[in-house]
């Protein structure tokens, strides 16, 4: 079955509207120590750039075969021709990436020592963009959505995702039948209102909820609540190792996480999401896509550094749900 919707894939188009990062990996090894100061001393060996945030979703939705548009927010600086490179390199559709001279492009790098992570440095703006950039987002969203199937709003709290433009990007999708799928960020829940689905993991829900949850009960509970107070379609909670709940008016199914020898958790929450939006896109029925999404994700984390999900990863026979 899943080969039908595989093949599908190549027709279907999603826009992805969020922040998008330009990830920095310098690998090497520590042999010594500084007479500067008591710090060891990382001779690099590699160094790897690679698309981080929004669009790692629209690497992994490309990797499963169906195209993407990226609409975000760069600055005017190297980072922002970097991400340009390899957003033209994985032909993700960059019409609707724009440059702000008051913002920085973000950035996170991580030095790596073996196979151990010794610190990450962060370069990025947090404050919403200006009311022109707005404007801007606006004119590419509207634009976009007229040749798009699904549209996905990732936010990693970095200013692009504004409440106007959130608001505005739900209507204007609610307009031409194209359902929303939300990855949240708790700063921004307010305005996350009506989405077809959400996707908050067990953090984000126990801070909008105000209560703890420990158990799958009290996370079927708390999926509940949220499709309430949020008023979408559907909620997906991801709660890590306790699996995923999927909840709508007529369901709610827990999805329990598969077993695995984790070896890097980065970008699985990219991985879910990018797998249940493209999936969806085909008309599979929405309990089905989470399953392979999760499992997908499972596939990710066994691998180190940021993977994407692939057809074989989805044809794999332990993948059949």
């Amino acid at each position: 079955m899943i080969e039908k919707h595989l093949s599908m894939l190549h027709s279907k188009h999603i826009c992805v509207i969020g922040d998008v990062i330009l990830d920095v990996f310098r690998i090497g090894h520590v042999q010594r120590v500084s007479q500067e100061a008591p710090v060891p001393i990382l001779d690099i060996e590699e160094d790897n750039d690679c698309l981080g945030g929004a669009l790692n979703v629209c690497n992994n939705i490309l990797s499963l075969g169906a195209s993407c548009d990226i609409i975000a927010v760069i600055g005017d600086d190297y980072e922002a021709f970097r991400l340009e490179y390899l957003t033209e390199k994985h032909k993700i559709k960059k019409s609707g990436l724009i440059r702000d001279r008051q913002r920085v492009t973000t950035c996170k790098t991580r030095l790596i020592n073996g196979d151990e992570q010794l610190l990450r440095s962060d370069r990025e703006h947090r404050h919403p963009v200006s009311g022109v950039i707005e404007k801007k987002l606006l004119q590419q969203i509207e634009n976009i959505l007229n040749h798009s199937d699904i549209c996905i709003l990732q936010d990693y709290n970095k200013g692009v995702l504004t409440p106007t433009l959130i608001k505005e990007s739900i209507r204007l999708a609610k307009e031409k039948n194209i359902p929303v799928f939300v990855d949240p960020k708790i700063e921004n829940i307010g305005s996350y209102v009506g989405a077809f689905l959400m996707k908050p993991n067990r953090k984000e829900a126990e801070t909008i909820l105000k209560y703890t949850i420990s158990t799958t009960e009290e996370a079927e509970k708390a999926s509940g609540d949220l499709l309430k107070k949020m008023q979408c379609e559907n909620i997906l909670l991801t709660l890590g190792a306790d699996g995923m709940i999927l909840r709508n008016k007529k369901q709610c199914i827990h999805i329990p996480a598969l077993p695995l020898e984790i070896a890097d958790i980065t970008g699985a929450g990219d991985t879910v999401i990018a797998v249940l939006t493209a999936l969806y896109s085909t008309d599979l029925p929405l309990e089905t896509c989470a399953e392979f999404a999760n499992r997908a994700a499972a596939k990710v984390c066994e691998q180190s550094g940021i993977v994407p999900a692939t057809p074989n990863m989805l044809l794999e026979k332990t993948f059949t749900p």
